[in-house]
């Protein structure tokens, strides 16, 4: 291997462990954000060339370089604790809530205008009831679901917070274990009020990332196939949801600290590298001179 092969091993080796510290503080920062999934780094060998040389042995290795790629390990599960609000909710298993961003806020109200007609997928299930009868997020994304309980195609819910037929107040809503939505009145009486659809994909871990601790569909990850929480049979792989409880960030911090102290000595061992081989092609190069 040249000394220019060397520096541009080391280059990209640097390169890789950035990348790894990078994630590492991405999951740092969301260890107590809900549902969120440590992004992993994974590194690949890469191959650069024949090195030039008649020996049978040497003449068939070949210059080594790393690539490195994140790995979004969204098949973990974050331990579920109880939560306060009975508007949260905690997947047990697979799946994920299917969400909606809104297109625009109106400035008087604060209510959504409009959605996008993309659907979002997040495990962040904090949600409470806004002005405008829907369940969102912190994130800011909106509950989807099923209005009558039995459908599986998911659309914005709406809450309806009216009085009941006996005139009695609304009092509140829950999401109840299995994903049930349910409205309460203050004569103890409750409403049915929709179901909580969940979303399987063929390769949750090649689901696309987005702003809000949120995902969206992409071609490796296939398309989403949903299914009802409470269904016996049929259930499209799905697992459970808890109602007014949280799934907790997977984040290990203990165990990424050591990582970031394995990638912060690999960065610098190969940033000496580098000097090194500029110290050598200094020398080659008074040499000539």
């Amino acid at each position: 291997m040249t000394i220019n092969g060397v520096m541009s091993v080391a280059v990209q080796a640097i390169t890789a462990q950035s990348m790894a510290i990078s994630n590492i503080s991405d999951n740092v920062a969301n260890a107590t954000t809900v549902g969120y999934k440590a992004v992993e780094t994974q590194f690949l060998d890469v191959l650069q060339g024949m090195q030039a040389t008649s020996s049978p042995v040497l003449g068939g290795t070949k210059q080594g370089g790393v690539i490195a790629y994140a790995d979004f390990a969204n098949r973990g599960q974050g331990q579920i604790v109880d939560d306060d609000s009975d508007t949260s909710a905690a997947i047990s298993g697979n799946g994920f809530f299917a969400v909606a961003k809104p297109t625009g806020v109106d400035p008087e109200t604060g209510e959504p205008t409009g959605f996008e007609n993309a659907v979002y997928y997040t495990r962040q299930g904090d949600f409470h009831l806004d002005s405008s009868g829907r369940l969102v997020n912190s994130a800011g994304y909106y509950l989807m679901g099923s209005a009558s309980g039995t459908g599986t195609t998911p659309s914005v819910l709406t809450i309806d917070t009216g009085d009941n037929a006996a005139d009695s107040g609304f009092t509140g809503v829950s999401i109840g274990d299995g994903g049930v939505i349910t409205a309460h009145y203050s004569d103890k009486t409750t409403s049915a009020q929709g179901q909580v659809l969940l979303a399987n994909f063929r390769e949750p871990d090649k689901l696309d990332r987005v702003d809000g601790n949120a995902f969206i569909a992409t071609t490796e990850s296939g398309a989403a196939v949903y299914g009802n929480p409470m269904a016996g049979t049929n259930r499209a792989g799905i697992g459970t949801i808890v109602g007014g409880a949280l799934e907790q960030s997977t984040v290990d911090t203990a165990n990424q600290m050591t990582k970031l102290i394995v990638a912060q000595q690999a960065y610098s061992m190969n940033s000496q590298v580098i000097q090194t081989a500029n110290a050598m092609m200094s020398t080659v190069m008074d040499m000539k001179g």
